[in-house]
Parts: C-alpha cells; structure tokens; sequence
C-alpha cells in the first residue's frame, strides 16, 4: 500500500515540475519547421531562432512531465483499488 502512495506523490512532483516549466517557457509553439529555416534566410536574428528552439523544446518537456505524472497518478489509484 505505501508502493501506492510513493507513485502517486512522484506523480505529483511530476505534475508540479511539468507545470513549472509550462510557467516560464509557454506551451509548443504551433508553427512549421519550415518558417524557422525561411526565417533564418529573411535575416531574421539567429540567436532569436535559438531561443525559439529552447523554448520549444522546454514546453514539450513540460507537456512530457505533465503526462508522466498523469500516468502515475492513475497507476497509484489502479494499484489502490486492486489491492
């Protein structure tokens, strides 16, 4: 039973790290790959491209760690009611 409840609170730092990340860097920015590399041609600031990268890497990262936490959660509350 104490199983149980060590997968659920690692879903919750989880959930709370995902969230945190959101916080800072955003939600994925919806836009082609293709505009970055035309963007890069206009002479748009490569170090603004950069950025964008990061950032949307980060976001994606959040989205990964809210999921995660998700699935923990619901494994923990699974596990409880099963056993």
């Amino acid at each position: 039973m104490k199983t149980c409840y060590l997968i659920n609170v690692i879903g919750l730092c989880f959930d709370l790290i995902g969230v945190l990340i959101l916080f800072k860097y955003g939600l994925p920015a919806d836009v082609s790959r293709d505009g970055i590399q035309s963007m890069n041609m206009a002479g748009a600031d490569p170090d603004e491209a950069k950025k964008w990268k990061k950032y949307n890497i980060l976001s994606r990262i959040a989205l990964l760690f809210l999921i995660c936490g998700g699935v923990l959660q619901i494994i923990s509350t699974w596990l409880q009611s099963h056993l």
